[in-house]
């Protein structure tokens, strides 16, 4: 299993806050999560399991990602059950763990059968990588951001 990001600082700033980022009137440590998550840091990501691309280079805001990925782990422990899906369309990654394994299906693309799948301590190992790599770039490019409670929040999802 792969989940990447790849850092794309011209989508950085979210176009409803580019004037306001040029005049210095953006505070990152003061932002709500909701425009953290929606309007800023949208970056090409991979979610790559058994060989089967379910995001291949898809924009996305980083930061909701993580959560969502993040959030993905709670439900995952706590049901048995997950779904990673996309305010900006109708694509839904369902998650199901089954022993030790969580399986992978989508919607409305196909999925090979069988699911494609990876054992639960290696889902939980890339997540935590991913969200500890997304904190640690976007807090080392904007220190601000470390003083956000929603990057508080992404760690401790993460465990970090």
């Amino acid at each position: 299993m792969k989940i990447k990001f790849t850092p794309d600082s011209s989508s950085d700033i979210g176009s409803g806050y580019q004037q306001a980022w040029q005049a210095g009137r953006v505070d990152l440590a003061a932002l709500s999560a909701t425009d953290l998550r929606y309007a800023f840091f949208e970056y090409p990501v991979d979610f790559i399991v058994d060989g089967h691309a379910f995001l291949s280079a898809a924009r996305l805001p980083l930061i909701d990602i993580m959560f969502t990925l993040g959030y993905s782990l709670q439900s995952l422990r706590s049901t048995g059950t997950a779904e990673i899906d996309f305010t900006e369309n109708t694509y839904v990654i369902r998650l199901q763990l089954i022993g030790d394994q969580v399986h992978f299906t989508s919607t409305p693309r196909g999925v090979p059968t069988p699911h494609p799948s990876c054992s639960f301590n290696e889902y939980v190992s890339g997540v935590r990588s991913f969200i500890t790599d997304g904190v640690e770039y976007l807090e080392h490019r904007y220190p601000a951001l470390a003083r956000n409670p929603a990057m508080n929040s992404l760690r401790e999802l993460a465990d970090i």
